[in-house]
């Protein structure tokens, strides 16, 4: 449901949690197995539970998760994306602002943007919908410093899908160029909710990694600036990866599982 990680250099001890994705218990449950087996042809996993309305389910995981930040006081959290399941509806919205403010106010928390927070239909964000969230979360992209470490906030959901946003891709892999160079090598840590990739840097595009032209030029920045890691969601569970030094961590979900661990 999250991963707590210290960087070297300086003990530095953070919270990662993503995909809390309020409703999406609902939206899967009571599905036959027919339904089932289509999820499954697309590296969706769930189990078959009864039907449910709402989204006490997740808020209960979501609660869980802003008391467990409580008693282990990391020295920031960040929440990693698809905060709801539909950014539409105010409810799910009101709920995850709700539960958030339970946070200790003395602990900084930072939003990543998700899929499901940031375009209308989940896949393919517009001027519109990205407006839309900076108005309910803040930036969708920024750098903030802890300690002797950078922190750099990517919407990679701009990456994935620049074609409805004109200019936002160029202005935004501009920003992570600059925040690179002026971080000392070796010093910037990323955050973002889709993962680079989740096993090798080379393999095919799917729905859960970014497309291999853009994960290219990132990867470039990343090795000539020696970005050690960067920590993602998207995925809904936990993976890993290395290209050379560098560390791909995806991280599983506060909310629904969708593999088996």
């Amino acid at each position: 449901m999250g991963r707590v990680c210290c960087v070297k250099r300086r003990r530095i001890k953070f919270l990662f949690l993503t995909d809390m994705q309020l409703g999406a218990y609902a939206s899967v449950s009571g599905l036959d197995q027919a339904m089932l087996e289509e999820l499954a042809s697309r590296d969706i996993h769930v189990r078959a539970v009864p039907k449910v309305s709402g989204f006490e389910w997740d808020s209960d995981r979501y609660r869980e998760a802003i008391a467990m930040a409580n008693s282990i006081r990391p020295d920031f959290v960040v929440v990693g994306g698809d905060m709801v399941d539909d950014i539409n509806s105010s409810e799910q919205l009101e709920e995850v602002l709700r539960i958030t403010h339970r946070l200790d106010q003395q602990i900084p928390l930072y939003w990543v943007p998700g899929n499901h927070d940031i375009a209308i239909d989940t896949v393919v964000p517009t001027r519109h919908s990205i407006d839309k969230y900076r108005e309910l979360f803040g930036r969708d992209y920024y750098a903030f410093d802890f300690g002797s470490h950078r922190f750099i906030v990517l919407n990679t959901v701009v990456i994935d899908h620049p074609e409805e946003t004109r200019g936002e891709l160029e202005a935004q892999l501009e920003f992570l160029e600059y925040e690179l160079g002026e971080t000392p090598s070796g010093r910037a840590v990323i955050f973002g909710h889709h993962p680079l990739f989740l096993e090798t840097p080379g393999e095919p595009d799917t729905y859960w990694n970014l497309p291999a032209e853009r994960r290219a030029a990132l990867l470039r920045l990343i090795h000539q600036h020696r970005v050690p890691a960067a920590f993602a969601g998207h995925w809904h569970r936990n993976s890993i990866a290395f290209d050379g030094a560098f560390q791909m961590v995806t991280t599983g979900p506060v909310g629904v599982p969708m593999g088996p661990d």
